[in-house]
């Protein structure tokens, strides 16, 4: 009832709405007595072989309980029906409910929801059309499956093609790097002080020649005294190095801020510019979280991607991120979304059209300026970001992928509970981005400047992705199934032969997973050392990924959808836990 109450915007069409509600509502009761009829006479059957005949044949002695069954159901959707119309017209008499604000951000969970119902709707309006629609969808993963594995292949030869480039000799690097300025915000709030010393010693230990360009600043909090303390020994230590380290106190309750961790880069970038001259055009802008090590050629990759780009302030530059830090110590749901998150950042890269930034990436100034620096009341800020600077630039504007591998930390917390909790809460803070519809489609329609096509194709993508992250994996569950359970005996070729191709073209693309698997484990084994049992394991744990996807990876994306859809939102930035390296 909740999800049929917001199916229209138009006050002047609710008969006609309401008819077509009363269809849906009615197919769908209609679907579960009919399944709860078949289990019934299957179960009561003396001759459980004739459970597998047509319909008219099984239930002829059971006519008068059919006949009860469907009078029942009539009743339920009488009185259901009688409910939703008395409080769909109460409604829709409301002025809030005639904006557009009202309705975005239940636009996501009504998408989700229509795409759950459709194979099932479809195919009882048509069966032959129902069919045409599964073995389209079947067929559209299948080649999507194969155009990913391409697509990793190539980002993989681009990751290799970096490590053979001899950056120490390199003109453009040596000519035009000198005058190129690099800030690094490291956010501190709880995490251990080896944790935030690993990630500095990374910096300061890179190969770049002109180190002394270089500024890292530690963006504390004024609730956390701890990581204040910890920013004060980071500086001590390392003040004899060519890097200029300082620490900027973000303070607590600033107006017009969230409890968030952009709230904090911000903060800590401006108050920089104001203690410094900087030149937007020459300054590079990278944002790291505190387990980040980066590699050695971290300085020179990135400058040199910047210097040879065109138009390199309309873009934001995607590192690589790689979780390999404490491989060996995270559960193997932490280690298989890890390393699910690197290939489908490789995967992303090859596709700059939809490509979006992610924990790890940088920007000229005079770009962050143009994006009015982060959003200071978002908890994903990663995606929101390229909507700002995407916004500024009028539409020119794009992600370039990176070849920077930055190392960061799985998931990993004192027990298997925590650490399932804390990776579940990770994915739905990631999921929240289908929350970005309520930023994107009003800037769509203010902003004159960009083409209409882009607008309709990047709002189609947002809606899209967020829409199979939540139920892709959920229809592949059952549509092959869908036509076993409405089949009569015309069709019931089609109800035998469909479920038994399905299995065969999962099981197929399940095999194929080893693909992936040995591209992460060959990835990873560059910064971890693998012993052969380390090898096995690795590849062996991706066969949970199935199961992942229907409960680690869906889940809390149906909880951010719902959450946005009833208007309980996720207003504060859950913190991973960065535990001990000890």
């Amino acid at each position: 009832m909740i999800v049929l109450r917001f199916f229209s915007f138009k006050k002047s069409r609710p008969k006609r709405l309401s008819i077509k509600c009363f269809s849906i509502i009615s197919s769908a009761l209609r679907m579960a007595e009919r399944l709860v009829w078949e289990l019934y006479c299957i179960k009561s059957s003396k001759n459980r072989e004739k459970s597998f005949f047509s319909f008219s044949q099984r239930l002829k002695p059971y006519v008068w309980k059919r006949e009860m069954f469907i009078r029942v159901n009539n009743i339920l959707i009488f009185l259901f029906f009688s409910i939703y119309c008395r409080r769909y017209f109460a409604i829709m008499n409301q002025p809030s409910y005639k904006k557009l604000g009202y309705w975005l951000p239940k636009i996501p969970f009504l998408v989700l929801i229509f795409t759950l119902l459709f194979p099932i709707v479809i195919i009882q309006i048509h069966y032959d059309v129902g069919l045409f629609f599964i073995a389209l969808y079947i067929s559209y993963w299948t080649v999507k499956v194969f155009e990913s594995y391409f697509f990793v292949l190539k980002s993989y030869l681009q990751l290799l093609k970096a490590e053979k480039v001899d950056f120490e000799n390199n003109d453009i690097l040596k000519q035009n790097a000198k005058n190129l300025t690099h800030i690094v915000i490291v956010p501190v709030y709880t995490e251990p002080f080896d944790v935030i010393d690993e990630n500095i010693r990374s910096l300061l230990d890179t190969t770049y020649v002109h180190k002394d360009t270089i500024t890292i600043i530690l963006a504390t909090e004024a609730r956390a005294p701890e990581a204040q303390k910890h920013a004060k020994n980071i500086i001590e230590k390392y003040k004899h190095r060519r890097v200029n380290i300082v620490n900027i106190v973000h303070p607590e309750w600033l107006a017009g801020e969230w409890k968030v961790k952009w709230a904090n880069i911000t903060y800590a970038i401006q108050e920089y510019e104001k203690q410094s001259k900087l030149d937007p055009e020459h300054t590079f802008v990278s944002t790291i979280d505190t387990d980040t090590k980066v590699e050695k050629n971290f300085f020179s990759i990135v400058s040199l991607t910047f210097l040879t780009t065109d138009h390199p302030h309309q873009a934001i530059y995607q590192y690589t991120p790689l979780y390999s830090n404490n491989w060996r110590k995270g559960k193997f749901f932490a280690r298989i979304v890890a390393a699910g998150t690197t290939i489908w950042q490789l995967f992303e890269s090859q596709n700059p059209e939809f490509y979006r930034n992610f924990a790890v990436y940088g920007q000229s100034l005079l770009c962050l300026q143009k994006a009015n620096y982060w959003s200071k009341t978002s908890i994903v800020e990663d995606g929101m970001q390229y909507w700002r600077a995407y916004f500024g630039w009028d539409g020119f504007f794009r992600i370039v992928y990176t070849p920077a591998i930055c190392e960061m930390d799985v998931v990993e917390e004192s027990s298997l509970f925590q650490t399932f909790r804390a990776q579940y809460k990770q994915l739905r803070r990631w999921s929240w981005g289908c929350s970005d519809i309520e930023y994107v489609v009003p800037k769509f329609i203010e902003n004159k400047k960009i083409p209409r096509k882009d607008k309709i194709r990047k709002t189609f993508y947002l809606i899209q992705n967020h829409l199979f992250w939540a139920g892709g994996p959920m229809i592949l569950l059952y549509i092959g199934y869908i036509p076993g359970l409405f089949a009569s005996i015309e069709n019931s070729l089609a109800s035998f032969t469909v479920p038994i191709a399905t299995s065969i073209i999962f099981t197929f693309l399940f095999l194929t997973i080893i693909f992936p698997s040995v591209i992460s484990v060959h990835i990873l084994s560059k910064y971890v050392d693998f012993s052969w049992k380390d090898y096995i394991m690795s590849i062996f744990q991706w066969i949970f990924l199935p199961v992942l996807m229907l409960t680690l990876y869906s889940i809390p994306a149906i909880e951010s959808q719902f959450r946005l859809f009833i208007g309980k939102r996720i207003d504060s930035f859950d913190t991973t836990k960065k535990m001990s390296r000890k």
